[in-house]
């Protein structure tokens, strides 16, 4: 591929609801710009996009894809992102790198649930954006009730800058509303021709409207073209075009396309357009960061002439390789070779050879310049979201914005010399999706997974297996419950022991009593030396262990004030350990009679919802002991605020999907501890002494 200015490079991203034809669009694309000798199918598992092993095996995209290509003397960097919310980090990373969205619809269905979701991120971001409204040749394919979708439910100003001829079986081409022309698709695969025609005089009426409509709106992004407009003066072609750009830029205009990927029809117009109408990088805003550690602020303004600023957007692991880092190139330029700084970890790193992608096919390149993304190798200390920058003039950019995870599992080898395996598996596919984490927990000592949904985690077992050959279980996670106590309660014990020779002897009397929201505290409340001092110590180390080996059910104890108030010792006999295992009995001994309860972690959760499903959501979160805190309107959405207890949680994002058609989005966080109701209580308490003696006995 030649070298390209920054004003000959366009980044776009594909993002769709699953099963809209994204990859198979990008695919036709790749074909239609002779970057693919071969239009790949995603059920043939032949596509360039979607290569890796998993993604074949469940034909759908799993990992963000990069396509760099050349039309029409334009270097496009073409993403493909996963169309499932599971995968969102995919689509996160995606538009930290690129400066232009083609929202995919599905030709039968408009709008859909994961069209929703993305756009709200597209549309958080002012990311200018194209309609590709896909699967033309489908039975029920419908253009204008598609287009009638995105400005219902997505709020978006999408107007068609194309027509279908025909739908579903009769669908053979578009009529090009800026040049008012049809264009018939003649042929299939390599023998696909587009033959230009007049516009069939049953839709010249059709058309006219609509480009009046495409006219009118053009004008309206451009003060002198809207006075030409209103004085009944024809605009001209390019001031149409003009116009349309201005619009696109400012995000206040959609374009939307017909098309059919698997029959090429109106693929060659959406790629003129998305060279026409879409930005380039050095139109596109200045990046501001900060320099290195301070507040101040730096700006990066998308030209060669400033310094060089990238940001590492996505990490992929390969087997022979290792990893590979792609990267966007914010400001400058950069060679093969260079030494910059990781301006997030204060590292130099040496960059090596640089590539473009077609999938997973590499051609290296031996200059990337400002606007434009390239992969490089083997960068040691450099991770997703990360700024690379010049050493002599740093700047520490915004990284990639992941959302927090929403669904937690516990996980477990199979066999048990797998662990440390796992543990280099977890930190390459943490590299690869920063929205999958792994944590030992401290109170439960279980590992845990943290992920965005079942699908991401069943790919991350799969995963597992297949690349690092070790086999895991995903499984309910064990709850991280509390124990305390109701009331004030004292007793004593006495440690005795004579096997022979020295012997062991200590005696302690403990009060206990309830320090709700305190913690613990130890009072030393020994009089006239009935225990020494040196004993002291020794008697705090017991209650804390007793603390950390529960009561009820061997969870760790709270909020308790234990006082020592009287004890014995022998000259001969006590010892440090004599003390503290009286300590410990005593403690349990006098905790069993301060009424000890069971205490639950409640979380906050927040709740995002259509309107329409809001008392559906009331009422399940209410009968999962939920306490509602309040609601707020936001469109047409509903934020619902409730404290729930975290053993309800469990499997809720996949619960909340199924409640509100996918629609509905969650997150949550802990807040506090709360007593079980006694019912409840008795059922976990039973639970987990049968799993410890189960554990005991195996």
């Amino acid at each position: 591929m030649k070298d390209y200015a920054t004003s000959q490079i366009r980044n776009i991203a594909l993002f769709a609801h699953g099963g809209a034809g994204k990859t198979s669009l990008a695919e036709a694309m790749l074909y239609v710009a002779k970057a693919s000798n071969r239009l790949g199918k995603v059920e043939d598992g032949t596509t360039v996009l979607d290569h890796g092993a998993d993604e074949i095996h469940r034909k759908i995209t799993i990992t963000l894809g990069l396509a760099q290509f050349e039309w029409k003397d334009v270097k496009i960097n073409l993403l493909d992102t996963p169309g499932y919310a599971d995968f969102v980090g995919e689509v996160c990373s995606a538009l930290r790198a690129v400066d232009a969205a083609v929202l995919v619809l599905r030709a039968a269905a408009g709008v859909e649930v994961g069209t929703e979701l993305v756009w709200e991120r597209i549309h958080d971001h002012r990311i200018p954006t194209l309609v590709v409204v896909n699967m033309m040749d489908r039975e029920h394919a419908d253009f204008q009730k598609c287009v009638q979708s995105a400005h219902d439910r997505l709020g978006a100003n999408v107007v068609p800058v194309q027509l279908p001829i025909g739908a579903a079986e009769t669908f053979k081409g578009v009529i090009d509303l800026l040049h008012m022309k049809a264009f018939i698709t003649q042929g299939k695969g390599v023998d696909a021709k587009d033959i230009e025609q007049e516009i069939p005089a049953d839709m010249q009426a059709a058309a006219q409207a609509a480009r009046n409509v495409l006219v009118e709106e053009a004008a309206s992004n451009d003060e002198g073209l809207m006075q030409k407009f209103f004085d009944g003066v024809p605009l001209t072609e390019d001031e149409v075009i003009h116009g349309l750009e201005k619009g696109v830029a400012s995000c206040k205009l959609i374009p939307a396309f017909a098309a059919s990927a698997t029959t090429l029809i109106g693929v060659r117009d959406v790629l003129d357009d998305m060279v026409g109408l879409i930005p380039p990088p050095d139109e596109h805003p200045e990046e501001v960061g900060v320099k290195p550690g301070s507040d101040d602020t730096v700006a990066r303004h998308p030209t060669t002439a400033e310094p060089f600023s990238a940001v590492v957007f996505k990490t992929i692991s390969e087997a022979h390789l290792g990893e590979l880092s792609l990267f966007r190139v914010f400001s400058g330029s950069i060679s093969a070779g260079a030494e910059v700084l990781n301006a997030n970890t204060g590292k130099l790193e040496r960059v090596g050879t640089l590539y473009d992608l077609v999938g997973k096919e590499r051609k290296e390149v031996g200059k990337v310049v400002a606007g434009d993304i390239a992969a490089a190798v083997k960068l040691k200390e450099t991770h997703t979201g990360n700024t690379l920058c010049d050493k002599a003039q740093p700047v520490q950019l915004p990284g990639v914005d992941f959302p927090q995870h929403v669904v937690s599992e516990g996980i477990r080898a199979k066999s048990k010399g797998d662990e440390e395996k796992i543990g280099v598996a977890f930190q390459r596919l943490h590299e690869e999706d920063p929205t999958l984490a792994v944590q030992v927990d401290a109170a439960t000592h279980q590992t845990l997974i943290h992920g965005m949904g079942d699908l991401q985690l069943d790919v991350l077992v799969d995963r597992l297996k297949s690349r690092f050959h070790v086999e895991v279980e995903l499984f309910r996670p064990r709850l991280p419950y509390r124990e305390t106590i109701k009331r004030k309660a004292e007793g004593e014990y006495r440690h005795k022991k004579q096997t022979g020779g020295r012997g062991q002897f200590a005696e302690v009397h403990l009060r206990l009593e309830p320090n709700t929201g305190k913690g613990f505290e130890f009072l030393d409340e020994i009089k006239g030396g009935v225990v020494p001092h040196n004993y002291i110590p020794a008697v705090e180390k017991g209650v804390h262990e007793a603390l950390t080996g529960g009561v009820l059910a061997g969870y760790p104890v709270v909020d308790v004030k234990t006082a020592l108030f009287f004890g014995k010792y022998h000259d001969v006999d006590s010892s440090e350990m004599a003390f503290k295992i009286a300590t410990i009995q005593c403690f349990r001994e006098v905790a069993e009679k301060a009424s000890p309860v069971l205490l639950e972690p409640i979380d906050e959760v927040e709740v995002r919802i259509p309107e329409e499903f809001m008392g559906d959501v009331m009422g399940d979160l209410s009968s999962k002991r939920g306490k509602i805190l309040g609601m707020e309107t936001e469109g047409h959405y509903q934020r619902i605020k409730a404290l729930v207890p975290q053993s309800e949680m469990y499997k809720y994002a996949t619960h909340l999907r199924a409640i509100t058609q996918g629609r509905g989005t969650y997150r949550m966080k802990f807040d506090h501890y709360e007593e079980v109701p006694r019912d409840a209580a008795d059922k976990i308490v039973a639970a987990t002494r049968a799993e410890k003696e189960a554990e005991a006995r195996a």
